[in-house]
């Protein structure tokens, strides 16, 4: 799982571009060229190793999977046609596109698929992703070299065009996941002829949206692949990846200098160096991360649930000036049943900031506990200035709603982490982001079985409802269970949530239908200039 480092923007919810006016590149449908601004550019395009988001921007240009991911951030058939579902859930049959091609004109087959997953799983890739596989049948116990055979992973392709899928348990999730990196296909032959096949661009072979044309350090092109099925949807007739010229320091000042038309989401914006006409051409994109601080729930006296919620009234989230106010732990960006689960299931139902209510709960948590002034605590924050800005901020809040005294203690996230672990600490910084577009990659972290549940809090109502929810297939059902699950662990204030993550975007704004996902990616495959 990916643990938040601190990148802190600003809070915003548009899901995709759509302005009128300011500067505009061609929009002549034969010349679409989107040009945008990289700080590095990709060194490796292998789409079962790709952690950054930078190279998953790329991957995600140039390779489909069994599914893609819409603007809603919902699954829909890719390379895969249609599907089928045996009635015990584990058993999925895909049929593939016949007319789906490789780059080099073969045809993409179902062994592809298979190939690609196992070796994805295979001990000796070093895949850090690998656990994105482990729901599939022997998979986990492949990966970690106790099962030899790769013929009893339960990835099978039938024929050219038919995947046969055996999980070891119902996974409702399982269809989205599919759009992962880790489940993109690779070229067989090509890869196993050359195992740096995915780092020139004389060898790489690629099956999505768009192909590639050039790859050096300073730039990556993609156009448009003619013999993708559905070309007539993708309108970029070029993408080009840039780093910022030779003396122009950011991406940021290249934008300002027309020399790239769109910079953010997975590289951070230059805020000094904003002009008052590029600042008019920002917008902002939630993504799939949550930043909270968290008790340690067996120290008093975090012991006390009326403590602890009379904390989590009492901060001024506004005032903190990052994200969106958190009132929840599933963060803008990840779907629901049909909309984005933060619309449907608002937070603000759990609690809001209650100033009144909060001095009522604090005086009478403490009585239970036999104080008459909660003692001061530290909160450990990882180093740097924002994450000391934010203790601040929050501390501050303490202090003129409830007089209560707390203190900062920076350590290095290693250190940190390894604190948080050991339980050695009163309250601690952590945040989340999601390894998956689905609550489930939220959710779970605070199950029992977790092995990142860092908090020392389990539930078993609480693990029943995420048992519930992976067993589930009907969506509106299977959210509720989601609901229910965070519900009951903001009830219980396991944490305080303070914000959702947003990455703050320059753009052009003759600019449709590109967007920043879940992971701070962007998605730039079925966008136009208008």
């Amino acid at each position: 799982m990916k643990r938040l480092l601190p990148v802190l923007l600003v809070f915003g919810l548009l899901l995709s571009l759509n302005i009128t006016q300011g500067n505009a590149v061609s929009a002549d449908p034969a010349k679409q060229v989107l040009r945008i601004g990289f700080e590095s550019i990709p060194v490796l395009l292998d789409p079962s190793m790709a952690t950054d988001d930078s190279t998953t921007t790329v991957i995600k240009g140039l390779f489909e999977g069994l599914v893609r991911l819409n603007e809603a951030g919902q699954a829909v058939p890719g390379i895969a046609k249609d599907w089928k579902i045996s009635t015990d859930g584990k058993t999925y049959t895909f049929n593939l596109r016949s007319s789906a091609k490789w780059s080099n004109q073969q045809q993409v087959k179902a062994s592809d698929f298979e190939y690609a997953w196992k070796r994805a799983l295979a001990p000796e890739a070093g895949n850090s992703n690998a656990f994105k596989m482990f729901m599939i049948a022997n998979a986990e116990t492949y990966h970690n070299g106790k099962l030899k055979d790769s013929s009893k992973v339960g990835v099978k392709a039938l024929n050219n065009t038919t995947l046969q899928v055996t999980l070891s348990e119902k996974t409702s999730y399982f269809i989205q996941l599919l759009a992962e990196n880790t489940y993109l296909p690779v070229n067989a032959l090509i890869a196993k002829a050359d195992k740096k096949w995915a780092t020139q661009l004389k060898t790489i072979v690629t099956n999505g949206p768009f192909k590639l044309k050039q790859w050096d350090k300073d730039i990556v092109t993609l156009v448009k692949n003619s013999n993708y099925y559905a070309a007539q949807e993708i309108h970029f007739t070029e993408v080009q990846l840039l780093r910022p010229k030779a003396g122009t320091s950011t991406t940021t000042v290249a934008y300002i200098n027309n020399e790239v038309d769109w910079v953010g989401g997975n590289e951070l914006i230059d805020y000094a160096s904003l002009d008052s006409a590029s600042t008019q051409d920002m917008c902002e994109f939630p993504i799939g991360s949550t930043y909270y601080y968290q008790f340690n729930l067996n120290k008093a006296p975090f012991n006390n649930l009326k403590i602890r919620k009379a904390l989590a009234m009492a901060v001024d989230r506004e005032s903190i000036h990052y994200g969106t106010p958190a009132y929840g732990f599933v963060p803008w960006n990840i779907p629901g049943a049909k909309l984005d689960f933060r619309a449907e299931i608002q937070d603000t139902h759990y609690f809001s900031e209650d100033v009144v209510l909060a001095k009522k709960l604090l005086q009478e948590g403490l009585q239970e506990e036999g104080f008459t002034k909660l003692p001061s605590f530290s909160i450990i924050v990882n180093a740097n200035s924002n994450h000391s800005t934010i203790a601040k901020s929050v501390i501050s809040s303490w202090n003129k709603n409830l007089g209560v005294e707390a203190t900062l203690e920076l350590q290095p996230w290693a250190e940190l982490l390894d604190n948080r672990y050991s339980q050695n600490f009163t309250m601690a910084r952590a945040g989340w982001a999601a390894d998956y577009n689905d609550p489930a990659a939220m959710l779970e972290y605070f199950t029992s079985w977790s092995t990142d549940n860092d908090t020392g809090w389990s539930n078993k109502l609480y693990d029943s409802y995420i048992r519930k929810a992976r067993q589930t297939t009907e969506p509106r059902d299977r959210i509720q269970a989601y609901a229910k699950a965070e519900k009951l662990l903001i009830d219980q204030m396991v944490i305080i949530p303070l914000y959702y993550y947003v990455a703050d975007v320059l753009h052009k704004s003759n600019i449709e239908n590109v967007y920043v996902d879940y992971d701070s990616s962007v998605v730039f495959a079925r966008g136009y200039l208008k």
